[in-house]
């Protein structure tokens, strides 16, 4: 019995101390940060060598660096070179308005960073509803952020801060008509026509022009020539207002009225200019994300649309146009939780998608086709209608 009773309190003993060195370790392990024995390195200057870089996961030394970037697990399509600053003993990505601009991120949300620049840049992670993640074999940044915060994305559109003028150039879109006429008796005729468009690409400017042009000969000798300009125009593109600025001889463009020829200028938002999904009216649901969330959007038990958001506001904009009737919205938390509403929705002309603004306005003096004038009044006409609501 004695020799049982030894064994036993030894073997708790080994058991004690070995749980003891564990929760050692343990401690030792969480209290400090990776170090590096500098006396491995085979070099007269160790002691000069900075190894710190090494010491925290997702850091790199204060610089610029040419990154891969991913939003939410998306790939951008484009390369920043961005800066690493030192915030708080540590270094911390710091990205300019510019590359907030570039990687989606909406203009109300940069804007607020103005405030809190670093030398020109903004440390992103200082949001707390912002993470970064650092892959230094790829040189590739992801960063998560509430989907209510970046711009919509489509696959088969590309935003407008990717968009350029293209190269400078002129062209001429021509069709050509020639006939020869030779009776027994008589003089020949020959008949040369043609019409089409020419223009000019300088910029973002666009100079446009559609001719008409017709030339009769008789037995060779020209006996008419006609050529008529019936409108010359100046267009451009406004990104920033999703809209198209034109200036010349052009034609009213109205949802309401009837159009006419003038000359002026007329400045009108282009839905082309927008994702496919967003054009037309849908109404927009919003709601916040616990956590990693799943979105769904049904009407009468079939899924029209689903999406994974991450923790924080988002804004479901991209809805079919076509869509009528109540939907149901359920939002699905990664532990659980499920919330669910219902949006009300309708297809009805004029309608504008919430946050949305659809305009047109001219002005300028109506002409004939050809530019000849007719009265010349001088007349003003506009539309606007705003998205205020989801339903109006």
């Amino acid at each position: 019995m004695y020799k049982k009773l030894k064994l036993t309190t030894i073997s708790e003993l080994i058991k004690n101390i070995y749980c003891s060195l564990s929760v050692i370790i343990i401690g030792c392990a969480s209290a400090y940060a990776v170090e590096f024995n500098k006396d491995l390195i085979e070099a007269e200057d160790r002691e000069n060598v900075n190894l710190s870089q090494f010491e925290t996961d997702g850091q790199l030394p204060v610089g610029k660096y040419s990154l891969s970037t991913l939003i939410n697990n998306k790939r951008t399509p484009i390369h920043l070179d961005l800066q690493w600053v030192l915030i708080d003993n540590q270094t911390a990505v710091c990205v300019t308005p510019e590359q907030l601009t570039l990687l989606g991120f909406t203009d109300e949300f940069i804007e607020k960073t103005q405030q809190n620049l670093i030398d020109g840049c903004y440390p992103i992670e200082k949001e707390k509803q912002i993470t970064t993640y650092l892959d230094k074999g790829k040189m590739q940044l992801s960063i998560s952020a509430p989907q209510a915060w970046l711009k919509y994305k489509d696959a088969n559109w590309t935003p407008p801060e990717l968009w350029n003028h293209g190269i400078a150039g002129a062209f001429l879109d021509y069709n050509l008509y020639a006939s020869h006429y030779a009776p027994h008796q008589g003089d020949n005729s020959q008949n040369i026509s043609s019409y089409g468009q020419a223009g000019v690409n300088l910029g973002a400017w666009r100079l446009r022009t559609d001719y008409q042009y017709d030339q009769s000969f008789n037995n060779g000798k020209s006996q008419a020539t006609n050529l008529d300009f019936p409108r010359i125009y100046l267009f451009r593109p406004i990104p920033a207002m999703n809209a198209k600025l034109t200036i010349g001889q052009y034609d009213t463009e109205s949802s309401i009225f009837d159009s006419f020829h003038f000359s002026g200028i007329s400045l009108k938002s282009d839905e082309n200019m927008l994702p496919p999904d967003l054009r037309g009216y849908a109404p927009q649901i919003t709601g916040v994300a616990q956590t990693n969330a799943k979105v769904t959007v049904s009407q009468n038990n079939r899924i029209i649309y689903q999406e994974n958001v991450p923790p924080g506001p988002f804004a479901i904009t991209n809805l079919f146009n076509t869509l009528q009737g109540q939907l149901d919205v359920k939002v699905e938390e990664e532990d659980g939780r499920v919330t669910q509403w219902q949006v009300a929705s309708n297809s009805i002309p004029y309608l504008t998608r919430k946050g949305q603004i659809r305009y047109t306005t001219a002005m300028g003096k109506p002409t004939s086709v050809g530019g000849d004038s007719l009265q010349q009044p001088f007349f003003w006409t506009g539309e606007f209608s705003w998205g205020w609501l989801n339903n109006v």
